[in-house]
């Protein structure tokens, strides 16, 4: 049978959760704290004037808000598979949409692996799942391509809801598609017959960039994830057996294609929408560096100019796919917003932890660039939002850390604010946020008791985030490759390294034959004045994006101490130092003993 609505899953829920210890609890200040995590694809932190979100701002000044988290590789799966089993790419072997972790981790590690939802699920909890959260399909475990697995049933306590979009404009999900024992969002006979009448039902091949149905917000996939979530919410409120919930909702715009409502696009009126300053390729940029733009050129009508070497967008096209990205944001927005509205009706605000994050960046053009699979700022840098009952009443409500975070950090994050930590695996490669949560005055494990200004605060968490990114021989990484869970032979990874000012990345060759490697491009990037840091971190400051990362410094001598350092940086991090010995230094007689973690010193780190 199908479970395709609320009610029907979250009766499963009358008895508890199918696996760990049964646990319930009345919702009190004593009961263990539930936790709501919103997922966001392809969000890239607002950057722009023209892409208010009014309703997470509802809850940034509830939380803090960290103007520089960054994702671990900047593509959906290999992101959500890193950020949820707390592991970096090269610990769960997923570099590409497609392979799934228990799998390619090997059966004794990949069956060992215990996600974030399971850990809450282990521990007496109730985990629900709705949207994009593991990437669907053969991604999180499914026998299907594309539909189903959700990491089934190791993660969640009742059916997965879900909640995907094809290009065509109908919803993705086992239960849409009718296959055996199907969950998720199905549309309505009236929401069909709508968004055909509207042009928003294509032929199956077509791949529009965007569509502007007048249809209803539950003839979309945020609208119906939203609804499903804000039951959820409801029935956790008024049942015992459905708490203490850990409920994650995985919202699926701004996605390509940009499929929401004429309201939301009505925002945005022709010529109002600015592009990129920087709209070519850095001076001096690898050739490994830029993606080919192949997920936006593969949409419809997408008109090309590369005369350059490179395809780039042509300018007129620009400023209507801004707007189409905008418009998704803002009904993504909107979604976001109903969720929280329900936590208000439910009083859940003093018993919840609440996280937004999205699954990586986004290019809008800069660089020449667009959408993801990049390690550039765009590309790698996240919105990330936590709020607790605490935040609310500590002064730390609507505050901004600039330190240096990973989306690794959320999985320990929530095990210790949820008094978990001593069940959380041992592996994590990720930190707990908790001190920068904390009273800026007294932040626990930071010198407590010290005041600090927030800039000595965020260098004291912190002083590098990390991220990679692959590229073939042909410069791509899809299934068209045959990568079944590893990278090709002459395969290029592309590892960066984020510090207070700067941005260094290494493009080595056979990543998958590691001793016999070498660092073939380098890339240098100046951040020094970059207003997502200092003494005053902005949230997604628009010059954080537009006004760095456009010329490659590597190799000028100008630049050559902080080259040198933060080479050493690199190799001191988290892929390890013995690779890049036998790789580049071997013959020097050189080598990087030293292990960084998060917390040391750049100074230590390069040797100053």
């Amino acid at each position: 049978s199908l479970l395709t609505s609320s009610f029907e899953r979250l009766t499963a829920v009358a008895s508890g959760p199918t696996s760990g210890p049964a646990y319930s609890a009345p919702l009190t200040s004593e009961a263990p704290m539930n936790v709501l995590m919103i997922v966001v694809d392809d969000l890239r932190p607002p950057v722009s004037a023209l892409q208010p979100t009014p309703n997470i701002d509802r809850l940034k000044a509830a939380g803090v808000s960290f103007s520089r988290a960054y994702t671990q590789i900047a593509t959906c799966s290999p992101s959500r598979t890193s950020a949820l089993t707390g592991l970096r790419p090269d610990k769960t072997h997923v570099w590409s949409i497609g392979p799934y972790f228990r799998t390619t981790m090997g059966r004794r590690k990949g069956l060992s692996t215990v996600t974030l939802p399971q850990l809450f699920k282990e521990n007496g909890y109730n985990t629900t799942g709705s949207g994009k959260v593991f990437h669907p399909g053969s991604s999180s475990g499914s026998e299907y391509k594309s539909e189903g697995g959700g990491d089934m049933p190791y993660s969640w306590s009742i059916p997965y809801f879900f909640c995907d979009q094809f290009y065509n404009g109908t919803v993705q999900s086992t239960a849409a598609q009718g296959y055996p024992n199907g969950s998720g969002c199905v549309q309505s006979d009236e929401c069909l017959a709508c968004l055909e009448a509207e042009g928003a039902i294509t032929d199956k091949k077509a791949k529009p960039a965007w569509s502007a149905p007048a249809c209803p917000d539950d003839c979309l996939p945020d609208g119906l994830v939203a609804t499903n979530v804000v039951a959820e919410l409801e029935y956790a409120a008024t049942h015992e057996s459905a708490r203490p919930f850990f409920i994650a909702a995985g919202m699926k715009r701004p996605h390509l294609g940009w499929f929401a409502p004429d309201t939301s696009y009505a925002k945005y009126p022709n010529g109002s929408v600015e592009l990129a300053a920087h709209r070519t390729p850095p001076s001096g940029m690898p050739r490994f560096a830029f993606g080919d733009n192949g997920e936006m050129v593969a949409m419809d009508d997408i008109p090309v100019d590369d005369s350059s070497g490179y395809p780039l967008v042509v300018d007129w096209k620009q400023h209507e796919l801004r707007m189409a990205y905008y418009s998704s944001v803002d009904f993504m927005d909107k979604s976001v917003g109903r969720v929280l509205d329900a936590m208000d009706v439910h009083g859940l605000w003093d018993s919840t932890v609440v996280v937004l994050w999205g699954d990586h960046g986004y290019h809008l053009g800069e660089q020449g660039i667009w959408c993801k699979s990049t390690n550039f700022e765009a590309g790698t840098r996240v919105p990330l939002v936590v709020a607790t009952p605490d935040t609310a009443s500590n002064g730390m409500g609507g505050t901004t850390s600039g330190a240096l975070v990973e989306l690794l950090d959320i999985y320990p994050t929530l095990v210790d604010l949820a008094s978990l930590s001593s069940e959380a695996p041992t592996n994590l490669q990720g930190r707990s946020l908790r001190p920068l949560l904390e009273s800026e005055a007294a932040p626990a494990g930071l010198g407590a008791g010290k005041p600090r200004s927030r800039r000595e605060i965020d260098r004291a968490f912190s002083t590098a985030a990390y991220s990679q990114f692959a590229r073939t021989s042909s410069n791509t990484l899809s299934d068209d490759d045959g990568i079944i869970g590893s990278v090709l032979p002459h395969a290029m990874m592309g590892l960066s390294v984020r510090t207070d000012e700067w941005r260094y990345t290494e493009w080595v060759h056979d990543w998958d034959n590691r001793l016999n490697n070498g660092t073939v491009e380098k890339e240098l990037y100046s951040h020094v004045g970059d207003p997502s840091g200092g003494d005053d971190p902005q949230d997604g400051a628009a010059s954080s994006i537009d006004d760095f990362e456009f010329e490659n410094l590597a190799g000028d001598p100008r630049y050559a101490v902080q080259e040198g350092e933060l080479r050493k940086l690199l190799r001191a991090g988290p892929w390890g130092p013995w690779w890049f010995f036998h790789a580049n230094d071997a013959e020097n007689g050189a080598g990087f003993p030293l292990e960084l973690t998060a917390a040391t010193p750049i100074e230590t780190a390069v040797g100053a």
